[in-house]
C-alpha cells in the first residue's frame, strides 16, 4: 500500500495534476507569506499575503479532490479547484485552526510555567498533552469531512454524522490515515523549510512538501473510500 501511495503522484494523471499544483500552491504560500511579513505593516503587504491565501486555497482545493478521488470523475478544472479550495479552507477554519492555535500557545506558555516550580507547571503540562489528543482528533476528522463534501457534492455532508461515522470508526482509515498522517507532517517540515530558504534549495523542498502532501492525502483518501464502501459518489462540479 505505502508503494502504491508513493507512486501515485507520479504513476498516475491526476496525482500528476496534483503534484504540479501543490508544488505552485508551497511556492505561492513560502513566497507570500515572506514578502508579506517583510513588508509589514504597511498596506501593500496585502498583495502577497492575497497571493498566499491563493496558493492555500489551491492547495486545499487541490487536495480535496485527491481525498475523494473517483476514477470516473474528470480532472477538475481550476474553478472547481477554488472552489473545493474554499469550502476546505472553512473546514480546516471550523475544526483544525483552533486546536492548532490553542496547541500553540500551551506549548509556549508550558516552559514558563514548570520554571515556576509550583502546581501550574504540573496543569500546564497535563492540560498541553489533552490540546494534542484534541489537535489529533480534529486532525483525524478533517479528511473525512472534506472528503464527503467532495464525494456528495454538498458542504453540508461535512457536517452530518451519517456521512463521517463510517470511515471515522473503520479500521482501514484509521491505519491509511496514520500513514497519510505521517507524510503530512513530513510534508509540513519541507514546506517551513521552503519558506525559510532563498535558493535552490527552497524550490526543492517546495517539491518534495508537494509529493509528500499529495501521496499523504492518497493514502487517507484510499481509507476514506473503502470505509465508505470503495467508492465515491461524487457529483461533476
Amino acid at each position: 500500500m505505502i508503494g502504491d501511495v508513493l507512486r501515485y503522484p507520479v504513476s498516475d494523471e491526476i496525482g500528476r495534476t496534483a503534484l504540479l499544483r501543490c508544488g505552485l500552491g508551497v511556492v505561492a504560500i513560502a513566497v507570500g507569506l515572506r514578502y508579506a511579513v517583510a513588508l509589514a505593516p504597511l498596506a501593500v503587504a496585502l498583495v502577497p499575503a492575497f497571493v498566499a491565501l491563493l496558493g492555500a486555497i489551491t492547495l486545499l482545493g487541490t487536495t480535496s479532490f485527491v481525498l475523494g478521488s473517483d476514477e470516473r470523475r474528470p480532472r477538475p478544472s481550476a474553478r472547481a479547484v477554488i472552489r473545493s479550495g474554499c469550502e476546505a479552507l472553512a473546514l480546516a477554519t471550523a475544526l483544525l485552526v483552533p486546536s492548532i492555535a490553542l496547541l500553540a500557545w500551551s506549548l509556549l506558555e508550558t516552559p514558563e510555567r514548570i520554571a515556576l516550580g509550583n502546581g501550574t507547571g504540573l496543569f500546564a503540562l497535563v492540560s498541553s498533552t489533552a490540546l494534542v489528543f484534541v489537535f489529533i482528533a480534529c486532525a483525524y476528522v478533517y479528511p473525512v469531512a472534506v472528503a464527503a463534501s467532495v464525494s456528495t457534492g454538498r458542504l453540508r455532508a461535512a457536517a452530518e454524522a451519517d456521512a463521517l461515522r463510517p470511515a471515522l470508526t473503520d479500521a482501514t482509515y484509521f491505519l491509511r490515515w496514520t500513514v497519510g498522517f505521517s507524510l503530512v507532517v513530513l510534508a509540513t517540515w519541507f514546506a517551513v523549510t521552503t519558506f525559510r530558504r532563498t535558493d535552490a534549495v527552497g524550490l526543492i523542498t517546495a517539491a518534495a512538501a508537494a509529493y509528500l502532501l499529495v501521496a499523504g492525502t492518497r493514502a487517507v483518501g484510499l481509507g476514506y473510500a473503502r470505509a465508505a464502501g470503495g467508492g465515491s459518489t461524487s457529483k461533476p462540479r
